[in-house]
């Protein structure tokens, strides 16, 4: 049922069964016009600098995608399933089995409007996310610490960028401020809809990612507590919670089991495409960084976080941690609700931080900041419940407010001068307007990897080529096969036994042609990946070095034609 036309009459269908709720939600926009003009000149300041870092986002989101997973599969997905009309097992994309509500949601996107469709949408879900926790914390604090919240979410470069990446995690976080905002009202209110809807995020961020399961998880833990504080029954509030989590995340669970025999596939068990050699390369990794990643975690993954670097791999920016860590400021004088928010982002925020540092323990691979986005909306909220507490505070005979303003503006500032930059670096903006070709805007931002996927294209329907150590096939579909896990060398030696097995097997699969991504071998043999050995890599210079003459591209892709 993936069909265009399908995907297209589901907008009327869809939009008149939901007409009433769409209706309700659109006459909320004046709430944005009302906000707005309850903002004194820094509020106006920090909207401006916020609305110009989403302006860059929407730039880049509409240009051709680049970034990595998603030409991996996050936007590669969506691409396979329309072009086979229907969603199903993909043996040579393993990450087909990790929950795709955020695929789903880029599928119907990108059939009524193309391949950036995806990440436009992913912008759009991280600029209502934003919008709905300024909304709520102006409720809960007031109008300066709402932004401020808001300021210290998006003052991290990562944080300010990805939401063009046409990746997931912005549809978790998004889920995880619903959750927030539903929890804090069930927290106040009791009203048992509110805990269904706690639920119901929880088991739509798990349906987005598998790690972001652990917003379900301390949410879990937070309804725990209430019941041993005695402030919920056991049964009807486990029931409500659990019925809906489950009910949204059990889709893709059961999908897997049908399809693979795993319904945690790819992970713990064989199953499809995942043997026991594949295991041994995809999982397994010691926990990353010191005694101090567990203690010290917040610290860490501020100062040491760097987007696109090892470990923590995100930019999360000062204010997060800064703020945040002054959250109990004031607290006395806080009213008794404002007290119970501030209890719920809390609980949020410090299980939250336990599960990441306890995960990084089991494996190196759970310490990436990433994973946890759905728990920062909690971090934002502490945020702005510190910003509200050092502005009340006074040293001396000076108030702080001023001060913590400053500080506010300088970090979202220094992000946003950074996030134009690199907009401008990338010739986004020029491509958009169309002053700039696509195919030039790939080559600019992804080097050789462009021209060499444009050649793969133009060698024609009946050619098949296999890539080596080259896991992105966005741009060469469907005439190529990915080397998702960089691991297709090593099972198909390990099952033949021998080069010239393993070449013979790959043409009786159809493979006319090979690319071989020579950079990326270099960098795993001098970087000393545990996963290929010397023997292995040296029977691989062996195989190559009996085919015919590749066509060399600079040294960084070689290409062989297979045919006879």
């Amino acid at each position: 049922g993936v069909l265009r036309w399908a995907l297209w009459a589901a907008l009327p269908v869809g939009g008149w069964l939901l007409r009433r709720d769409l209706r309700a939600w659109l006459a909320q926009a004046a709430g944005v016009k009302a906000l707005w003009r309850r903002s004194d000149g820094w509020s106006r300041w920090v909207g401006g600098l916020l609305g110009f870092l989403f302006f860059c986002a929407l730039l880049i989101a509409l240009a051709p995608p680049l970034k990595y997973d998603a030409l991996m599969y996050h936007l590669t997905l969506p691409q396979l399933y329309l072009e086979q009309g229907r969603v199903g097992y993909v043996p040579e994309l393993v990450m087909s089995g990790m929950p795709q509500t955020a695929e789903m949601l880029y599928t119907w996107a990108a059939a009524l409007a193309g391949s950036s469709a995806g990440p436009v949408l992913s912008v759009t879900a991280a600029l209502l996310a934003v919008l709905g926790l300024v909304g709520w914390l102006e409720e809960r604090l007031d109008t300066r610490a709402a932004w401020a919240g808001a300021a210290a979410l998006l003052a991290g470069y990562t944080l300010a960028v990805s939401p063009a990446w046409g990746y997931v995690d912005w549809l978790a976080l998004w889920f995880g401020a619903a959750a927030l905002i539903a929890l804090d009202g069930w927290r106040r209110l009791g009203e048992a809809r509110l805990l269904r809807l706690v639920g119901a995020f929880a088991g739509l961020a798990l349906g987005t990612k598998y790690p972001a399961g652990v917003l379900g998880l301390v949410c879990l833990l937070a309804l725990g507590w209430q019941i041993l504080r005695g402030r919920a029954r056991f049964w009807p509030a486990l029931r409500q919670f659990g019925l809906t989590a489950v009910g949204l995340a059990l889709p893709w669970l059961v999908k897997n089991a049908l399809t693979t025999g795993n319904p945690l596939y790819p992970f713990f068990f064989g199953g499809g495409a995942m043997n026991a050699v594949r295991m041994s390369v995809y999982q397994g990794m010691s926990s990353w960084g010191n005694w101090q990643d567990f203690w010290l975690l917040p610290l860490r993954a501020t100062y040491i976080g760097v987007d696109g670097a090892g470990g923590y791999s995100v930019s999360v920016g000062p204010l997060l941690l800064g703020l945040g860590a002054l959250a109990w400021m004031g607290r006395g004088s806080l009213r008794a609700d404002q007290r119970t928010t501030l209890g719920s982002a809390a609980f949020l925020s410090l299980a939250g931080l336990l599960v990441w540092a306890l995960g990084n323990r089991l494996s190196g691979y759970l310490i990436q900041t990433r994973f946890y986005f759905a728990l920062f909306p909690a971090f934002a909220a502490l945020a702005a419940f510190g910003f509200a507490g050092l502005s009340r505070a006074r040293l001396g005979t000076v108030g702080l407010q001023r001060v913590a303003g400053t500080v506010v503006l300088l970090a979202l500032g220094l992000n946003a001068v950074e996030v134009g930059l690199h907009t401008v670096k990338t010739g986004a903006l020029r491509t958009v307007l169309g002053l700039h070709s696509a195919e030039a805007y790939l080559a600019d931002n992804l080097g050789w990897y462009a021209p060499v996927m444009a050649d793969v294209r133009q060698l024609g329907p009946q050619t098949r080529t296999l890539l080596l150590f080259e896991p992105r096939s966005f741009y060469c579909r469907p005439n190529c096969a990915p080397d998702e896990i960089l691991d297709r060398w090593k099972r198909s030696l390990t099952a033949l036994g021998s080069p010239q097995a393993v070449l013979a097997a790959w043409k009786a699969e159809g493979f006319t042609h090979l690319l071989v991504y020579r950079a990326g071998v270099e960098f795993m043999r001098e970087s000393g990946d545990p996963h290929v050995t010397p023997a292995e890599w040296a029977a691989l210079e062996a195989f190559l070095a009996d085919l015919p003459e590749p066509v060399n591209y600079d040294n960084v892709y070689w290409m062989y034609d297979l045919r006879p």
